[in-house]
C-alpha cells in the first residue's frame, strides 16, 4: 500500500505554502512521498478531478491540513477534504500557516504543527510527526483521537444514533489497550504473537477432532457457506434443482451467475434441508422427500478443494471399508486411466440411494479462454459420470464462469440454470432490515423510500446488500443516502459496494483481509498472525477477525475464517504482482481474471519448517503445501532486505490508485 502524504489547502491563500511544503517534504531527506493537486491531477484521466481528490484522499497514508484564513473560513472546500479523511480513517495533521486560522472543532485534538514563528522549525517538527505515524506510538495516537471524537460525538448523538457510537467506543477502547501493550513492552507482544502461532500450529497438529475431511455419517466436509436467517426467495430455482435430483436421466447441474447472487446459499440452503429430510418451502409435499445416502462438499474457497484426487476419496468414505481400501489401491496405479478409475468406483455405488457432491465456486478451475476444464483429470471424471450406466450419483456445480465445450458434452443429462438476477424487492428488503438485527446502523427506520432505492441500486443481490450494511457498521459517519448516491455501474455494483465497505476499514483490518485473500481457504488467527509476522510482528488478528465476520466482511466456519470470492479478488487485487512473485514462480494478474488462486494460498497453517498438509491422504497438497512455503520464505528474505523500498499500489474502485499501507498488506 502507498505512503502518501496528502496536502489540503486553498488556492486563495496557501498555493505558495503549499508547493513550498510539497517541494521540502519530497526533495530533502527524509523523504516523504506527497499528493499535491497541481501535480497530480491528471486532465487525460477518465475520472474528473472530484473524483481524482476523493481517491487519493481514501488512499493515503494522513492528511496534512493547511490552516490558513480561507481554508478555515465557512465553507471552504478544504472541510470537504479532511472530513473525507477522517471519514476513511486517516490521520489528520494539521500546520497552522496563519495566526489568525482557527482549528477547527473536530480536529482540536488532532496533532498540530505551528509555522507561524518558522517555517524550518515548522518542517523539522512535521517530519518528525510523519515518521511517528509509523510507529505503535502513532497508532495508538489516532486511535485515541477516533475515540476522543467517539466521545464528543455521544454527548450530542440523537438517542437513535446513541447505540452505534457505544459499540464503536468499546471497540476502540479494546484496540486501545491492546495498542498500549504494544507501545508499553514491543518485545513482549512480539512474543506473544509468536506463542499465538506457536499454540495455533500445535493445536493443529494434535486436534481434538480430525480436521480433514469432516464427516457426520454420510455427509463429507463442511458446507461451504450457511445461508443466514434472512435468506428467502430463490424459489423457482430451489425447485428447478430438486427437479433435477429427481430426474434419474440427468447428471449434473450448473448453477451459474454473477458473484454475490446466492447461488452457495441457495445450494447449501437446500442441501442442509436435504441433510435434515425435509425440503425447503413447502416442496416436500409436492415433491415427495428426497432420500440420499450421502453429501459430500468440495469448494474452491474451503478447505477441501475440487480436483479429482478429493472426489474419489470422499466417494470412497461412503463405501464399506474393504471396498473402499481395494477403491483407493485402484487409485495409485499409474497405469490405470482416470476413466476406468471412474467407472469401478461408480459401480461401487449400485444398490445405494441418491448421492451428491457440490463443486462450489467452481469458475477457479474454469479455463475461461478456452471455456474448458483446466484439471484434465476432473474433466474426464466428469465426463465419465455423464457418460457411465445408471449410477446414483449427482453432481451440482456453482460457478461464475461456464465451461462451455464441457457443457455441450452429453447435454440432455446436463441441466444449466443461470442465476443473475437479485432476491425479489420484497424479500431483499426483508433481508438487508434483518442484517440490521440489533439496530446499529438505522437500516429500519431509513423509511421506505430508502429502503426501495437500497434495492433498486443493488439489484437485490445478496452480497451488495450485505456490502452496503458492512459499509455503513465500519463507518457511523457514512449514511445510507450517501452509499445509494454514488455512481455505481449495474454491471459492477457488487464489486463496487464491496470495495466502499473495504475502504472503510481502519489499516489493520484492511491487512487481515488481505491475508485471508492470500490463503483463499478457511484458516485459524495463528495463520493470520504468521503470514503478517514478518510486517505487523505485534499482531493479534483474532478479535479484527471476530469484528470482520460480525460485520460481514469475514465468514467463519468451525473457528476459522474465509472470505466471499468477490471480497478475495478484490482483497488480493490491491496486492501488486511483484509482491506475489519470487524467482521461481509468479502471480500475474492476467491468470487471475476469475479467481485464479496463488501457489500460497495452499498453506493452511505452517511455519518455515514445519508444513501441515489440507488432509493426510492428498499428497498434492502435501506437495504444493512445501513449494509454497519455500515461496513465502523466499519473499519475506526478499522484502526483508528492500524493506525500506516497497510502495505497493492496488486497485480501489473504479480507478487504481494506492492505499495507506506500507509493505505487503
Amino acid at each position: 500500500m502507498t505512503d502518501h502524504c496528502f496536502i489540503s489547502y486553498s488556492g486563495a491563500d496557501g498555493l505558495d505554502f503549499a508547493t513550498r511544503l510539497a517541494d521540502e517534504l519530497q526533495g530533502q531527506h527524509p523523504f516523504f512521498k506527497v499528493w499535491f493537486d497541481k501535480r497530480e491531477l491528471s486532465s487525460s484521466s477518465s475520472d474528473d478531478w472530484d473524483d481524482q481528490l476523493g481517491n487519493a484522499i481514501k488512499a493515503c497514508k494522513c492528511l496534512i491540513f493547511v490552516m490558513t484564513e480561507d481554508s478555515t473560513a465557512d465553507g471552504s472546500v478544504c472541510k470537504d477534504e479532511w472530513t473525507w479523511a477522517l471519514k476513511y480513517k486517516k490521520p489528520v495533521i494539521t500546520i497552522r500557516k496563519d495566526q489568525k486560522a482557527d482549528v477547527p472543532f473536530r480536529l482540536n485534538n488532532r496533532q498540530h504543527v505551528d509555522f507561524v514563528t518558522s517555517f524550518d522549525v515548522g518542517i523539522a517538527q512535521l517530519r518528525t510527526a510523519l515518521a511517528r505515524l509509523d510507529l505503535p506510538e502513532g497508532a495508538l495516537d489516532e486511535l485515541k483521537s477516533r475515540l476522543a471524537d467517539a466521545n464528543r460525538d455521544l454527548r450530542r448523538a440523537k438517542p437513535e444514533y446513541q447505540l452505534r457510537i457505544k459499540v464503536d467506543i468499546e471497540e476502540l477502547k479494546k484496540q486501545i489497550e491492546v495498542q498500549e501493550n504494544i507501545v508499553k513492552d514491543p518485545q513482549a507482544a512480539q512474543e506473544q504473537t509468536q506463542k499465538n502461532i506457536e499454540t495455533g500450529l500445535e493445536r493443529e497438529r494434535h486436534p481434538e477432532k480430525p480436521l480433514a475431511p469432516k464427516t457426520s455419517g454420510k455427509f463429507i466436509n463442511q458446507p461451504p457457506g450457511i445461508a443466514q436467517t434472512y435468506f428467502r426467495d430463490r424459489e423457482l430455482e430451489s425447485e428447478q434443482t430438486i427437479l433435477f435430483l429427481k430426474n434419474d436421466a440427468q447428471r449434473i447441474m450448473t448453477i451459474a451467475g454473477r458473484g454475490g447472487a446466492g447461488k452457495t446459499a441457495m445450494t447449501c440452503r437446500l442441501l442442509k434441508h436435504i441433510e435434515n429430510g425435509t425440503l425447503p418451502d413447502g416442496f416436500e409435499k409436492k415433491h415427495g422427500k428426497i432420500e440420499v445416502d450421502g453429501i459430500i462438499y468440495l469448494s474452491e474457497t474451503g478447505s477441501r478443494k475440487i480436483n479429482f484426487a478429493n472426489l474419489f476419496a470422499d466417494l470412497c468414505l461412503l463405501l464399506s471399508n474393504d471396498t473402499a481400501t481395494k477403491l483407493t489401491a485402484l487409485y495409485k496405479q499409474p497405469q490405470t486411466s482416470t476413466e476406468s478409475k471412474t467407472l469401478q468406483l461408480l459401480e461401487a455405488f449400485q444398490g445405494l440411494k441418491q448421492l451428491i457432491v457440490l463443486l462450489d465456486n467452481f469458475e477457479n478451475v474454469v479455463d475461461v479462454v478456452s471455456e474448458t476444464i483446466k484439471d484434465l483429470e476432473l474433466g474426464e471424471a466428469l465426463r465419465t459420470i455423464l457418460h457411465a450406466p445408471h449410477h446414483p450419483l449427482k453432481i451440482i456445480i456453482t460457478t461464475r464462469a461456464t465451461a462451455e465445450r464441457f457443457n455441450l458434452y452429453e447435454p440432455a443429462r446436463q441441466r444449466v440454470l443461470h442465476l443473475d438476477t437479485g432476491l425479489l424487492p420484497e424479500y431483499a428488503k426483508e433481508a438487508f432490515v434483518l442484517m440490521d438485527e440489533d439496530d446499529l446502523v438505522g437500516i429500519k427506520n431509513s423509511g421506505n423510500e430508502l429502503l426501495d432505492l437500497a434495492v433498486t441500486r443493488t439489484l437485490g443481490l445478496p452480497r451488495a446488500l450485505e456490502a452496503l450494511y458492512a459499509a455503513l457498521r465500519s463507518d457511523r459517519f457514512t449514511t445510507l443516502k450517501e452509499l445509494l448516491d454514488l455512481p455505481v455501474l449495474p454491471e459492477n455494483v457488487v464489486e463496487a459496494y464491496v470495495g466502499e465497505a473495504f475502504n472503510r476499514l481502519d489499516t489493520n483490518a484492511q491487512k487481515v483481509m488481505q491475508a485471508l485473500a492470500v490463503y483463499n481457504r478457511p484458516v485459524t488467527p495463528a495463520a493470520v498472525d504468521f503470514l503478517l509476522a514478518p510486517h505487523i510482528p505485534a499482531m493479534d488478528s483474532a478479535p479484527i477477525l471476530q469484528r470482520l465476520a460480525n460485520m460481514h466482511f469475514a465468514r467463519k466456519e468451525s473457528g476459522r475464517f474465509y472470505l466471499h470470492p468477490v471480497d478475495r479478488e478484490f482483497a488480493f487485487g490491491l496486492i501488486p504482482e511483484k509482491d506475489l512473485t519470487t524467482k521461481d514462480t509468479m502471480v500475474t494478474k492476467e491468470k487471475e481474471k476469475v479467481s485464479d488462486v496463488p501457489d500460497v494460498s495452499d498453506v493452511i497453517k505452517v511455519k518455515p519448517d514445519d508444513v501441515i498438509p489440507a488432509s493426510e491422504t492428498d499428497e498434492e497438497s502435501t506437495r504444493k503445501a512445501k513449494q509454497a512455503v519455500e515461496e513465502l520464505k523466499a519473499l519475506f528474505a526478499e522484502m526483508k532486505a528492500k524493506e525500506s523500498n516497497y510502495q505497493l499500489p492496488i486497485t480501489i474502485y473504479p480507478t487504481r490508485i494506492d492505499p495507506p499501507c506500507s509493505r505487503l498488506f
